[in-house]
């Protein structure tokens, strides 16, 4: 279960990342409610997922999904560039948290 709590943290993060841009600096309340929500799941999760999940796994992964997600959110929905090279990095990055996951041994 822990393994579930870490990916919805995981999203919860990349949640809070997309709506803070959406906030305009937290000048928008609607949006700013929604961040502070999202900040708030994501942290609660993710302090579940480290009752058992190692906590440098844990939070590698953690940051891993929020950023390979915020950068291809940004990418598809924001309109920021894209190139291969940028590609090419998220690749490592899914690689580097797939590589921590399968040493964990939790």
């Amino acid at each position: 279960m822990a393994w579930v709590y870490l990916i919805i943290a995981g999203l919860c993060e990349m949640s809070f990342v997309v709506t803070m841009k959406l906030s305009h600096g937290f000048k928008k309340l609607g949006y700013s409610i929604i961040t502070i929500l999202f900040m708030a799941c994501s942290f609660f999760l993710l302090s579940h997922a480290l009752k058992t999940i190692p906590i440098g796994t844990g939070y590698a992964i953690w940051t891993g999904i929020g950023a390979v997600g915020s950068v291809l959110m940004g990418m598809f929905f924001f309109k920021e560039k894209k190139s291969v090279m940028k590609i090419f990095f998220i690749a490592m990055i899914v690689a580097g948290v797939v590589g921590l996951k399968l040493t964990s041994g939790a």
